[in-house]
């Protein structure tokens, strides 16, 4: 009964509708009450788990080893105030990915040298940077151009995962555990791959130097889009413009792009320095030349295409948006922290390809299946 309701509130949106499907499906069950409790009750000792060396089951030493870590939204409310929202905060979530990997076939040389469609298409681009498309670009221009090769990504073979609204230190400590616990730190290779933000390259530095680091290309694509719409005067240029610095990011020759960027500030009176006001019309063009400085060293995508490893964090922004599945959305507060922490920490279990959740639900104190000690007789 308990596993049952677990992998419910795991998935589905609140306990009321966990709470139906139970009844519905099995003719009995536990109240949305009797759920919520229990949530935190084993939300809790998955946390405790975490503390552990190992988690029970066998762990295959990857060939490719892939971490990956980003930040979440969840909306707290202040507990012990009874009924309603007191309180209410947005709270960042730390989220990580672990994926072993079969990496891409080696090459001596880029595999993939011209920038791929994906990266063409405008609407798609548009897309990408959650931006405005650019209006008088006409959609064919991108589907023109002829077939260029398409770089095989390394192929996952099982991930598991980490959510929690712990501080970037403890979560980095987490991290680290869980690669441990997965023999990420004995695998063939190792990649480290994350956005710009500082946390994430903090976790890189103090627990995973030896991994390879990457930024991800589509948020280096997100910035350069954004400086090209504010360098140019008309969208043809300006799609013009962003392929040209796209590609030379695609290449390797991010430096030549930051030089681009650093003289059209001059031109326009500024240095890479100079602060402007969120609203200036220079802002897009300095974020992307500081975007891309503070990244120099992770742009190498060439290479990093040449030994098949993956070059974009797109599976960590879908394992964002499938634990925000659960834990954000209209009106949905979560007391904070017993009531917060507890359905992250069940949610990413719920979504860890090893069964970690079904292996530790089976195994807990109480369960049916787990054999009982045999009763100790006085001498």
């Amino acid at each position: 009964m308990i596993r049952v309701g677990m992998h419910l509130a795991a998935e589905i949106r609140s306990y009321e509708r966990a709470a139906t499907a139970m009844q519905r499906v099995l003719g009995h069950g536990f109240s949305a009450k009797t759920i919520e409790r229990l949530v935190g009750q084993v939300g809790a000792e998955l946390r405790q788990q975490q503390e552990s060396a190992s988690s029970g089951q066998e762990v295959v030493v990857p060939k490719l080893a892939v971490v990956s870590c980003d930040g979440g939204r969840i909306h707290t409310r202040e507990a012990g105030h009874g009924p309603g929202v007191f309180a209410a905060q947005w709270r960042e979530t730390k989220n990580a990915s672990f994926e072993r990997m079969l990496p891409g076939e080696a090459s001596l040389t880029d595999p993939c040298p011209e920038l791929p469609e994906t990266f063409r298409h405008v609407e798609k681009v548009a897309s990408l940077a959650e931006s405005a498309a650019l209006a008088t670009v006409e959609e064919g221009v991108a589907q023109q151009a002829p077939e260029r090769p398409v770089y095989k990504a390394p192929k996952r073979l099982l991930r598991t995962c980490l959510s929690s609204l712990a501080k970037s230190r403890k979560f980095g400590q987490q991290m680290q555990r869980e690669a441990a616990r997965r023999r990420f730190f004995a695998a063939g290779q190792g990649v480290f791959i994350g956005d710009g933000l500082p946390w994430n390259w903090s976790i890189w530095q103090e627990h995973f130097p030896t991994f390879t680091p990457i930024l991800d290309f589509i948020h280096a694509v997100q910035y350069l889009f954004s400086a090209a719409k504010a360098w140019e005067a008309s969208d043809p240029e300006r799609w013009s413009r962003y392929l040209r610095l796209a590609e030379a990011c695609w290449q390797g020759r991010a430096a030549e792009v930051i030089e681009q960027l650093h003289a059209e500030l001059r031109a326009r009176g500024l240095g890479p320095e100079d602060e402007v006001e969120e609203d200036s019309p220079h802002e897009p063009l300095v974020a992307a030349a500081r975007y891309l400085q503070n990244n120099l060293t992770r742009l190498d995508y060439p290479r990093y295409r040449s030994a098949g490893l993956p070059i974009t964090s797109a599976p960590m922004e879908s394992l964002v948006k499938q634990i925000n599945l659960r834990v954000k959305g209209t009106e949905m507060f979560w007391n904070d922290p017993t009531g917060a922490e507890p359905i992250l920490q069940l949610r990413a279990a719920s979504l860890s390809e090893d069964d970690r959740l079904d292996h530790y639900l089976r195994q807990r104190p109480g369960s049916p299946f787990t054999r009982r000690a045999p009763l100790q007789t006085a001498a």
